[in-house]
């Protein structure tokens, strides 16, 4: 997924304000979140909608049937950096379940993404 930088890069909004930015980026992961989710079964989006909602029990029943040594994932550990101390942060088996989810569900994640920015960006350059 992209980090904040690199969504604003695409945008091509790096001129813009802060604030501006800001919910620029917050309505760019929105889209992409409704472009992933669009083609899903109803089974699908409840399962993927548990895992983002932080439901412990689904996010550790999926990660254990469909990736059981996940906590061996770089990525995985990546997320786990400075979470004990930091309890405001995100869960880090719901961010790499989420992940995981996505590419094992929307197998042309990457082109559902771009063609999602693309548009958003073309009505940005629009308004």
């Amino acid at each position: 997924m992209y980090q904040r930088e690199e969504l604003i890069e695409q945008l091509a909004i790096q001129d813009w304000p802060e604030d501006k930015q800001n919910e620029a980026v917050e309505m760019a992961v929105f889209r992409i979140g409704e472009a992933i989710t669009a083609e899903l079964s109803e089974q699908q989006f409840n399962e993927y909608k548990a895992i983002v909602d932080d439901n412990h029990d689904v996010i550790d029943g999926w990660l254990d049937q469909n990736v059981p040594d996940y906590k061996e994932s770089p990525i995985y550990q990546e997320f786990e950096q400075g979470y004990d101390e930091d309890p405001e942060k995100n869960n880090p088996a719901k961010l790499f379940a989420s992940m995981a989810w996505v590419q094992m569900n929307v197998p042309n994640v990457p082109e559902v993404i771009a063609q999602a920015l693309d548009t958003y960006k073309k009505e940005l350059a629009a308004a």
